[in-house]
């Protein structure tokens, strides 16, 4: 978290999180060329729309990775609220917090006031520390990346497709896509593998193209 701007960084997170599960079926516009498909302008998409996922599976390591090191050594900026009738006292990860706990509680302007120093302390450094070990670009890089992710998946949707390979690389994106895991057992999951298979055998598409 290169910046003050929690909001976002947990939207990012929520976003990354559907590439997470996700594994590219492996096609490519190149193989279904060589079987003499028709020319389909879905498939140069997909060829682009897997290098880019692949593109974010990396820098998204490459974020964990460092966020990890973060955690370990400086600690995600919080600050513990003495709440009146709790037993223990409440975490808060934002300054808000710390007012919403305590807005009830009258006499605590003083306390209130010390928590958001030590919040503020605490976040500059996580701040300083995510710079020195590079956080901020990362983030960066990843957000372009997945804003052209997210803009190939609707021009794939938007695009009609030419060919049984290009209906096959749709439905393949699906399940890419929609799957939690290649062998998902969730239903329509296994019904859809089933019909890009038939896909694959009736236009002869190579083999590894389903999950």
């Amino acid at each position: 978290m290169a910046d003050s701007d929690d909001s976002t960084h947990l939207s990012a997170l929520s976003r990354r999180a559907l590439l997470g599960s996700a594994t590219v079926v492996p096609l490519g516009a190149a193989q279904s060329r060589d079987l003499n498909a028709i020319s389909d302008p879905i498939l140069d998409l997909w060829q682009e729309w897997r290098a880019v996922h692949a593109e974010l599976d990396a820098w998204q390591d490459d974020w964990q990775r460092k966020e990890g090191v973060l955690l370990r050594t400086v600690g995600m900026p919080r600050v513990l609220v003495p709440v009146p009738g709790q037993a223990e006292p409440v975490s808060a990860c934002e300054p808000a917090e710390i007012d919403e706990l305590l807005e009830d509680v009258p006499g605590t302007e003083a306390l209130r006031e010390r928590l958001h120093r030590e919040f503020a302390a605490h976040r500059r450094r996580w701040e300083m520390a995510a710079a020195a070990i590079g956080l901020g670009p990362v983030e960066e890089r990843i957000n372009v990346a997945w804003d052209r992710w997210e803009a190939l998946t609707e021009g794939v949707w938007q695009t009609p497709a030419r060919s049984l390979a290009g209906i096959a690389a749709k439905l393949s994106m699906v399940l890419s896509i929609g799957q939690s895991r290649s062998d998902d057992e969730e239903f329509p999951w296994p019904p859809l593998r089933s019909v890009l298979a038939d896909l694959r055998r009736f236009a002869n598409l190579p083999h590894d193209l389903e999950r």
